[in-house]
């Protein structure tokens, strides 16, 4: 195999063998749809040949499809190299039985566009949906990992669209490239076929059990959209004085969104009182702008004395997106002596240079 195929085989001394591989998605990991359809280790594969194979997804959050994860096996484990991948993805028609219905975003990648992870095994059969089947048919499966996809397809939350894939097509039977099944079932059944010509995919023992492929669709991590610009340092201020300063908050989202904010009072520095802030809350915030923050408070009647601190924005419609400005006060000694008294010590500890004064002062 190419380079491009990242699996670790790593042999169990004394309780056998078994495959460790490093995977691009793992259980666990984030994803952008109703949840992760994970691949059956003991169910079918179903052969790509000279059709297409789809299956739908309801999205969860509103963004870009950057990452399309998906699992495969090769019938009787004929591993071959694969030079592309055809991707595309189609609104739904909701039938029933539903079925992709209108291409919205297509796209090829070549070998050098993705990375295989894998083997895992299992006692895998293969479909081919016209013909035949066979029960036991080969032992391994690949996780395939597009990711960091250029120019991404924007999908919307709540709304269902269908995956649907090309591989090459190699004489049959083999070697031949199949979708692993998996055992989590959503909607209406996986379909094969062409545009315009689905056939939705039932288990070819039971005639009865819907077919799903195992796939994941991930998205880039949201960023966030509230920002705060400056900090707030005080020095030298008098135990009990007020002090006031300034800070920005902007909205760093997405063109056109309107932000809401509020300072979180409730975690301010414990050593200041009389916090206020001018204003202390803000909405309808548009994109790319900032509003300045007026911040007045009352320094601790503590003497020689360094505190610090943040201040906490958040916002007010998520409550994970927030900012957080520094905060340092510092107050001084108390000082007992102006300069007339360190000078009159000064005399006093030297008395014979008073005469010399008197002549040079003209006293």
């Amino acid at each position: 195999m190419k380079k491009k195929i990242i699996g670790i085989f790593v042999c169990m001394l004394l309780i056998g063998t078994a495959n460790v591989a490093l995977a691009d998605w793992e259980p666990g990991d984030g994803h952008k749809m109703h949840f992760p359809q994970l691949p059956d280790p003991n169910g079918w594969d179903v052969d790509f040949h000279d059709w297409w194979l789809g299956d739908d997804w309801m999205c969860s959050e509103t963004g870009p499809v950057t990452d399309i994860h998906f699992w495969y096996s090769w019938a009787d484990d004929g591993v071959q190299d694969i030079p592309w991948i055809s991707v595309e993805i189609y609104s739904n028609n909701p039938g029933p039985p539903s079925t992709p219905h209108e291409l919205l975003w297509s796209r090829t990648f070549q070998d050098v566009d993705f990375i295989i992870a894998g083997p895992w095994t299992g006692d895998q059969g293969w479909y081919h949906p016209t013909t035949m089947w066979i029960e036991h048919d080969h032992q391994q499966y690949w996780q395939i990992n597009i990711v960091d996809i250029v120019d991404p397809f924007e999908q919307e939350e709540d709304v269902i669209y269908w995956l649907v894939i090309q591989m090459p097509y190699y004489s049959f039977p083999y070697p031949a490239i199949g979708w692993k099944t998996s055992k989590d079932h959503w909607n209406d059944n996986a379909v094969f076929g062409n545009p315009g010509n689905w056939i939705p995919l039932w288990d070819p023992l039971s005639a009865a059990d819907p077919i799903d492929f195992a796939f994941v669709i991930t998205g880039e991590e949201p960023k966030p959209d509230l920002i705060c610009k400056g900090r707030l340092v005080w020095t030298g201020v008098k135990p009990g004085d007020t002090v006031t300063g300034t800070f920005q908050v902007g909205n760093d989202g997405d063109p056109g969104s309107l932000l809401n904010w509020a300072v979180e009072t409730t975690t301010l520095p414990s050593w200041g009182t009389n916090w206020t802030f001018s204003p202390s809350s803000g909405t309808g915030l548009p994109q790319g702008s900032w509003t300045t923050v007026t911040v007045t408070v009352e320094a601790p009647n503590e003497k020689n004395k360094n505190f610090t601190g943040k201040i906490k924005v958040v916002n007010s419609d998520d409550s994970t997106d927030y900012c957080e400005i520094d905060v340092s006060l510092a107050t001084p000694k108390n000082r007992a002596f102006n300069i007339n008294q360190l000078f009159l010590r000064f005399l006093e500890n030297h008395p014979h240079l008073f005469p010399i004064l008197r002549y040079m002062l003209g006293l």
